[in-house]
């Protein structure tokens, strides 16, 4: 039997039963403290174990989100770069076209430009030999004045040679090329007959020749003199003798259809 001690430090004696009490309401304690322990232990456990699933799917969860948003943002951008693209090599193509439009109008400047050239250098040749022209017809006409002029003088030997016996001066024709119909001439229908007058020395070649009579048509008459002028002449003979004398050749352009 236990022993206690009261108030006044007199031990006094604890009954049987007493004992067995405080016991039972120990081992309650114990089984009560045990059987929360095991529970909050439980209720722990479970919460420590199926915490990681969720947070695992809600990082997969964000993850592919971020993936999402990194590649929306990657083919925005590829997008902003490639119209970007499109917009510079569209701008290279306009500045293409425009160099080879400029290099063409350049081209054809400068061929405008000669072909004016080569026109103004004709048309100076033309009037230059227009010029000469005027100035042997006017040259010719004088000598024809002088000659004129010394007739009179010449009449008693004109008489005397009256009774002379002349043979006029004529042309070889196989000494020459007949001249050929100008192609633009030809294009027209240009026809005409023209009347010529060359002067011929001793040996029958001509010295100089012109237009007497014209054909209507100025490039006929010069493509004429020019062709026939080439031509060897049987000289005039006076009594036996070649001398110096004019003569006169008609040619006719005539188209053959």
């Amino acid at each position: 039997m236990s022993e206690m001690i009261d108030a006044v430090g007199a031990p006094r004696k604890i009954g049987l039963g007493q004992s067995a009490e405080s016991v039972i309401a120990i081992s309650l304690l114990g089984v009560c403290a045990a059987a929360g322990l095991t529970a909050w232990l439980s209720s722990g456990g479970e919460q420590s174990v199926a915490m990681p699933a969720p947070t695992s799917a809600a990082v997969a969860l964000s993850s592919v989100k971020n993936d999402d948003a990194l590649q929306s943002e990657e083919q925005m951008v590829l997008a902003q770069w490639q119209r970007r693209l499109d917009g510079e090599f569209s701008q290279h193509e306009q500045s293409k076209l425009q160099q080879q439009q400029l290099a063409t109008l350049q081209e054809q400047s400068a061929a405008l430009a000669m072909a004016q050239a080569a026109a103004e250098a004709a048309s100076r040749a033309a009037e230059a030999a227009e010029i000469r022209a005027r100035s042997a017809e006017k040259g010719r006409r004088q000598a024809l004045a002088v000659q004129a002029k010394a007739a009179p003088q010449q009449g008693a030997a004109g008489v005397q040679k009256a009774a002379a016996v002349r043979r006029a001066a004529s042309v070889d024709w196989n000494s020459c090329s007949r001249p050929e119909y100008p192609d633009e001439s030809v294009r027209l229908g240009q026809q005409g007959t023209v009347t010529m007058e060359f002067m011929l020395d001793t040996q029958g070649v001509v010295q100089d020749g012109r237009i007497v009579e014209s054909s209507g048509t100025r490039r006929l008459d010069y493509r004429a003199l020019s062709a026939l002028s080439k031509c060897q002449f049987e000289p005039e003979l006076l009594n036996g003798e070649a001398v110096e004398a004019t003569a006169q050749l008609r040619f006719t352009w005539k188209l053959t259809r």
